[in-house]
């Protein structure tokens, strides 16, 4: 009986012993838990979406006004969401005839009449020396435009060239890719309003 007694004082001193053990190495391990602040990481097309007024202002500053703006835009995104290389991108513009006015570029017909423009997608749509950016703007007022559906057709030609150049995606203003579908109806809106300038030329 006397043996029976001692091991179960053992007992309950080995499992009180383990009790405090376990509470100690606890405490001590949340005094020590390393506080970490986790981050989200942001999105770079959100840096685009925060511009959803971006055609209103390109409406507003970079156009003469008008109240039948007809605006062409195709967007330019980085498929790896990379910066370009600003030094590239100056280069790549010149040889392709672009030339920089307002701190955008412009390309231009032979009358020097603007066809369409280049400008940065984030804000303030402009391209500095030491500009960062992973996606640009190419847009046109195409109620302007000498031919509507000959530049349509260039702006598509320079993208597509520029996409192969710098591994870009081309997208709408919904920044999602366009489709030979897309395509074909931004043509067709181009040949409309080519009709109508064509019919208002007549009646003047």
């Amino acid at each position: 009986m006397g043996i029976n007694s001692e091991i179960y004082l053992i007992g309950l001193a080995v499992l009180f012993f383990l009790i405090i053990v376990f509470l100690f190495i606890r405490k001590v391990s949340n005094a020590s838990e390393l506080k970490v602040k986790i981050e989200s990481i942001p999105d770079p097309l959100e840096a685009i979406e925060k511009d959803n007024n971006l055609k209103e202002e390109i409406s507003e500053n970079l156009f003469e006004s008008s109240d039948n703006q007809e605006l062409a835009c195709f967007y330019l995104i980085s498929v790896d969401k990379s910066m370009f290389d600003i030094d590239q991108i100056f280069g790549f513009l010149s040889n392709y005839g672009a030339k920089i006015k307002n701190k955008y570029f412009a390309f231009s017909d032979s009358n020097g009449t603007e066809k369409f423009r280049i400008i940065n997608a984030l804000n303030p749509g402009t391209f500095e020396n030491d500009t960062k950016t992973f996606a640009i703007v190419v847009v046109a007022d195409l109620s302007v435009t000498t031919d509507p559906l000959i530049t349509v057709k260039k702006m598509i030609e320079f993208c597509n060239d520029f996409s192969e150049k710098f591994h870009a995606s081309l997208c709408d203003e919904e920044r999602t890719p366009i489709t030979k579908q897309m395509i074909s109806h931004i043509e067709s809106k181009a040949q409309d309003i080519e009709r109508i300038n064509q019919l208002k030329r007549t009646e003047s």
